[in-house]
C-alpha cells in the first residue's frame, strides 16, 4: 500500500512537471519572439540578477522549512509564516526608500528580488505540506501567465517593460494563492524567541550561503557572460540556451521535490539511487534527440536569429547529467540539517566555475561560458555521489542490498 501511494505520488509529479514543460516551452516563444535577442539579453540579465539577490535577501528561511518541521511539526507553519511576515515588512521598507535613487533596471531587479525572496519561503511550505496541491496550483498560475504574454506578444511587441511587468504579476498570484491555500497567515511574534533564531540562524545561513552557491553554479556563466561582454545578443543566446537546458531539469525537479517531502519524514537511499538512474536514462534519450532536431527545433519555434544557441544549449544539455547526482541526493542532507555538507561540496564547484569563466569567455563567449559550467557540474555531481555512497554505507551497509 505504501509503495502504491509512492508510485502515485512520483506519477502526478512528473505529470506536473511534463505540464510545466509545454507551458514553460510556450512562454519561452512567447517572450524570445517578443523581445528579439537584443532584449531577450536585457531580459535575461535582469532575471538571473534578481533570482541570485533573492537568494541572500530570504536568508535560507525556506530551506530549512523541513528541519524545523522536523523538531516542531505543530509550530512549524506558524513560526514560518510569522518570519515570513518579518522579512516582507522589513524589505518593502527599504525598496520604498531607496526606490527614487535606483535607474529603470536596477528597480526592475529589487522588485522581482522582492517578490521572488517571499515566493521562495512560500514555496518550501507547500512543497513540505502538499506537492500535489502546490502542483496544481502553479499549473493554473502558468496558464495564466502564458494568456497575459500571449496578449503582450500580439499588442506589444519589442517592448521589455511589458515583460516585465507580466512576470511581477505571475510571482504575485502565485503567492497569494499559496499563502491563501496553505494558510501561510500567522504573525504571532510571540512564537519568536532568541532561542529558536539561534537555532534557526545556525541552520538559515549556511543554508543561505548552499542556495546562493547552488545558483552561482548553475548561473555564474550568465552573470560574468553579462558582465564581461556587455554585448545583449550573446546573453540573448545564451539565455535562450539555459531556458532550453532548465526544460530539462523538470523531471528531475519533479523527483527532487518528492525526496524533499520524503526525507522530512526518514532517510530514503535506495530510493534516491532508483531516481539517479531513471533520470539519467530520460536525459540521455532527450539529448540523442536534441542532437538530431535541434537546429530544426530552434529555427521553427524561436526563429533563424537564435539558430547560434545551438551549440550552447548542446553543452549544457550534456552537462544536466552529472548534475542530476547533486539534485536528487542533496534533500536527504537538508532534512537532517547537514547544510555545511551541501555548502563545502557546492563552493569547490562554484570556484571552478567563476575561474573558468574568467579563463574561457574573453575567448570563446559563449561557449566557453557553457563548457565552464560542465566542468562544475561534474565536479559536483561526482563529488556529492561519492560522498552519499560513503556516508550511506557507512551507515545502513551496502545502498544495493
Amino acid at each position: 500500500m505504501k509503495n502504491n501511494k509512492t508510485l502515485k505520488m512520483y506519477i502526478k509529479t512528473i505529470l506536473y512537471k511534463l505540464i510545466c514543460v509545454l507551458v514553460g516551452f510556450l512562454n519561452s516563444i512567447l517572450i524570445n519572439r517578443s523581445l528579439g535577442v537584443a532584449l531577450r539579453g536585457e531580459y535575461t540579465s535582469i532575471t538571473n540578477w534578481a533570482s541570485l539577490i533573492q537568494l541572500f535577501l530570504n536568508l535560507g528561511i525556506g530551506t530549512i522549512y523541513p528541519s524545523i518541521k522536523r523538531e516542531n511539526n505543530e509550530e512549524a507553519k506558524s513560526i514560518i509564516s510569522t518570519l515570513l511576515y518579518m522579512v516582507g515588512i522589513m524589505y518593502l521598507v527599504l525598496i520604498i526608500i531607496l526606490f527614487p535613487f535606483l535607474s529603470t533596471k536596477v528597480r526592475y531587479i529589487a522588485i522581482l528580488s522582492y517578490l521572488l525572496t517571499l515566493e521562495n519561503i512560500i514555496l518550501f511550505v507547500a512543497i513540505v505540506e502538499d506537492v500535489s496541491k502546490k502542483n496544481f496550483i502553479n499549473i493554473i498560475t502558468s496558464i495564466l501567465h502564458t494568456v497575459v504574454l500571449f496578449i503582450i506578444y500580439y499588442s506589444f511587441k519589442r517592448n521589455l517593460d511589458m515583460i516585465i511587468l507580466a512576470v511581477f504579476l505571475d510571482h504575485i498570484l502565485l503567492s497569494l494563492l499559496l499563502v491563501a491555500n496553505y494558510k501561510i497567515t500567522i504573525f504571532d511574534r510571540g512564537k519568536i524567541n532568541k532561542s529558536l533564531l539561534k537555532s534557526i540562524s545556525y541552520q538559515s545561513f549556511p543554508a543561505m550561503l548552499m542556495n546562493m552557491l547552488m545558483y552561482l553554479n548553475y548561473h555564474a556563466d550568465i552573470l560574468f557572460l553579462s558582465s564581461m561582454t556587455k554585448n545583449s545578443v550573446q546573453v540573448g543566446l545564451y539565455g535562450t540556451a539555459v531556458s532550453l537546458g532548465n526544460m530539462l531539469w523538470i523531471i528531475p525537479d519533479a523527483f527532487k521535490d518528492i525526496l524533499y517531502n520524503r526525507s522530512t519524514k526518514r532517510d530514503n537511499p535506495k530510493e534516491i539511487k532508483i531516481a539517479i538512474l531513471i533520470n539519467i536514462v530520460i536525459c540521455i534519450f532527450v539529448i540523442i534527440g536534441f542532437i538530431f532536431l535541434g537546429k530544426w527545433f530552434l529555427i521553427t519555434m524561436y526563429g533563424e536569429e537564435y539558430l547560434n544557441s545551438y551549440g550552447i544549449a548542446l553543452i549544457i544539455f550534456i552537462g544536466t547529467i552529472p548534475m542530476i547526482l547533486y539534485k536528487l541526493i542533496h534533500p536527504i542532507y537538508i532534512a537532517n540539517g547537514k547544510t555545511s555538507v551541501v555548502v563545502i561540496l557546492l563552493l569547490i564547484a562554484v570556484i571552478t566555475n567563476i575561474l573558468g569563466n574568467i579563463i574561457l569567455i574573453p575567448q570563446f563567449e559563449g561557449i566557453g561560458a557553457a563548457l565552464s559550467s560542465v566542468i562544475s557540474y561534474s565536479i559536483c555531481g561526482i563529488a556529492f555521489y561519492l560522498r552519499f555512497v560513503k556516508d550511506y554505507n557507512k551507515k545502513r551497509g551496502k545502498l544495493n542490498e
